[in-house]
C-alpha cells in the first residue's frame, strides 16, 4: 500500500533547524538511531515526521512507541537548549545538514546529531585514525610520534579518543606537528573525560582542532557510550592505525568497525613477547596492512604530493632501534656505542656493562652525558630508554 504524501508544513515552523527536530526525535523512548533513520526514509525529513499526523505515524510505529512519540511531542521543541549549546560553541549538526561529514554519513549506524565543538574542517577533509592501548610502551610511542611527524606535509586530521595512552600521544603529536586534530568524546562535550586531559582538550581548539561527540551536553561516560564512540572515530576517517592494543581492547573493536566500514586498516608490527602487540599482529593475521612508515600510509590512502616528505621514513622492525641520524650532536665513539645499544623500550641499566663492555661506574658518567643532550631518558627502577 502507497503512503500518502507527507503532510504540508506551516512557514512559521521554518525557522528551527533540523538539528533541533532530531533532539527532540531521540528523546523519544523507545525510538533509536536506526529507527528514527527509518522514519526520516518514510516522512522526508526530520521537521515532516515531527509534524506527521497521528494516522500516518501509526503505520510505522506501535501503540506505546507511537504514545512516547505523541507525548514527547506535546512537550513541543528544545529550541531554547538548542540557542543555549550555539552560545557556549557547541554546534549540533544534524544528518541532513551539509556540514554533517559525508564519510560518516555512510556508517551502518550514523549519529543523527553529531555535537561539535571547535573547526568544522577538521573532519570536512582527510582523517587518519590512530588508536592504541592505554598501558602504551615506549616502542608505541616514539612509533606514533614518528608516523605522525612523516604526515605533517599532508593537510591530515589526526582522530583520537582522547583516551590515555596512545590517543594522547597522537594528539599532542599531532599538535607539535601542525595538523589538526579531532577528539572524539564517549560522553556530552561539557565534560572532559579523562580530566587529566583537560589541558590536551583545550590546546587541541587552540590549534584549530575539534572535539566530536554523538552524545548532548550533560551526558556523563559509561562502559557502554565508549564502544558506542568507537564507531565515530572508524567512520570518520579513510584509514585506521593501530599501534599497540591486545586482543581484547578497545583499539581493536575499532579496527574491526572501520574493517566493516570498508576503511582502510593499518597495523604496526612490535616486540611479539609483548601483550601491546598481540592486536596489531592479529589484525596483520587477517588482512590489515603492516605501516612502518608515515609515506606508505600516504601512498595506500592516495595523498602523497608531489613534493617529497621532508622526513623520510627509516622503517621500523620489531626489536630494531632506528638508526642514528644525522640531526644528533657529534658523539664520542664510547657515547655513540652506549647509545645504540639502549632500546626505545625501557631497559635495566645493569644490562648495560654486558652490551657494551664499559665498566658500571664509566656506563653512569656516559649516561649522564647523553641525558644532557637529550638523547635517552632515565626512568625510576635504574631503568633507561631512548628518547
Amino acid at each position: 500500500m502507497s503512503l500518502p504524501p507527507p503532510p504540508e508544513i506551516p512557514a512559521k515552523t521554518a525557522v528551527y533547524p533540523d538539528a533541533v527536530y532530531l533532539r527532540a526525535l531521540l528523546e523519544v523512548d523507545g525510538l533509536g538511531n536506526l529507527s528514527i533513520l527509518k522514519l526520516l526514509r518514510a516522512f522526508g525529513s526530520p521537521e515532516a515526521l515531527w509534524h506527521a499526523p497521528e494516522g500516518q505515524l501509526a503505520l510505522h510505529l506501535g501503540a506505546s512507541k507511537l504514545a512516547a512519540f505523541l507525548n514527547r511531542r506535546a512537550q513541543g521543541l528544545p529550541f531554547t537548549l538548542y540557542q543555549q549549546e550555539r552560545s557556549e560553541g557547541i554546534q549540533a549538526i544534524a544528518i541532513t545538514d551539509k556540514a554533517y561529514p559525508a564519510l560518516l554519513k555512510e556508517i551502518y549506524n550514523p549519529p543523527l546529531l553529531l555535537y561539535v565543538k571547535g573547526g568544522l574542517e577538521a573532519i570536512s577533509g582527510r582523517c587518519l585514525a590512530f588508536v592504541g592501548t592505554r598501558k602504551f610502551s615506549e616502542y608505541g610511542r616514539k612509533v606514533t610520534e614518528k608516523l605522525i611527524q612523516e604526515l605533517k606535509s599532508s593537510e591530515v586530521s589526526i582522530v583520537s579518543g582522547l583516551a590515555a595512552g596512545i590517543d594522547t600521544c597522537a594528539h599532542w603529536q599531532a599538535i607539535r606537528c601542525g595538523l589538526l586534530t579531532v577528539a572524539v568524546f564517549g560522553c556530552g562535550l561539557d565534560i572532559l573525560y579523562p580530566a587529566s586531559n583537560r589541558t590536551l582538550a583545550q590546546e587541541i581548539l587552540e590549534a584549530g582542532g575539534a572535539w566530536v561527540s554523538e552524545y548532548p551536553p550533560g551526558t556523563q561516560p559509561t562502559r557502554y557510550t565508549f564502544p558506542q564512540r568507537n564507531r565515530i572515530v572508524a567512520g570518520l576517517c579513510q584509514g585506521i592505525v593501530v599501534v599497540e592494543g591486545d586482543i581484547k581492547s578497545g583499539a581493536l573493536i575499532t579496527a574491526r568497525l572501520a574493517a566493516e566500514e570498508g576503511r582502510s586498516v593499518y597495523a604496526v608490527p612490535g616486540n611479539v613477547f609483548s601483550s601491546g602487540s598481540h592486536g596489531p599482529h592479529e589484525l596483520l593475521k587477517a588482512g590489515a596492512t603492516l605501516v612502518t612508515q608515515g609515506s606508505e600510509l600516504l601512498s595506500d590512502l592516495g595523498w602523497l604530493t608531489a613534493q617529497p616528505s621532508e622526513s623520510p621514513g627509516t622503517g621500523i622492525l620489531p626489536g630494531q632501534s632506528l638508526p642514528l641520524v644525522h640531526s644528533l650532536p657529534d658523539l664520542s665513539d664510547e657515547e655513540g656505542r652506549l647509545l645504540q645499544a639502549i632500546a626505545y623500550d625501557p631497559m635495566g641499566i645493569d644490562d648495560l656493562p654486558r652490551a657494551t663492555g664499559y665498566a658500571s661506574a664509566k656506563i653512569n658518567e656516559l649516561l649522564t652525558l647523553l641525558e644532557l643532550e637529550g638523547l635517552i631518558v632515565l626512568l625510576p627502577g635504574a631503568k633507561v630508554c631512548r628518547k
